[in-house]
């Protein structure tokens, strides 16, 4: 019997609208996240001094907003290569 458009083959499977394991344990991680654990992480992070506190703000930058890749440029020939840096929205 052929599959109808809109029609899942599975009777048995999951219900439409439940979530997978890696799913829930994300939600449950936001809602920790978003009722006093970022509070408290802040916390934590405002206690560092120093050199601690430069490490650990760097290594949150990263997942913030990622590094770009480098490149390396080879011209051989007489084409001239015009280098601009920076963003632009």
């Amino acid at each position: 019997m052929p599959f109808k458009k809109g029609q899942s083959g599975n009777k048995n499977g999951r219900p439409e609208g439940a979530v997978n394991k890696k799913t829930a344990q994300w939600q449950t991680f936001s809602e920790y996240c978003l009722n006093g654990g970022l509070e408290r992480f802040e916390q934590e992070l405002n206690s560092l001094e120093g050199k601690q506190f430069v490490d650990a703000f760097l290594n949150l930058l990263e997942y913030h907003k990622p590094k770009l890749a480098r490149v390396d440029v080879n011209n051989s020939g007489e084409t001239k290569i015009k280098v601009s840096i920076g963003y632009r929205n």
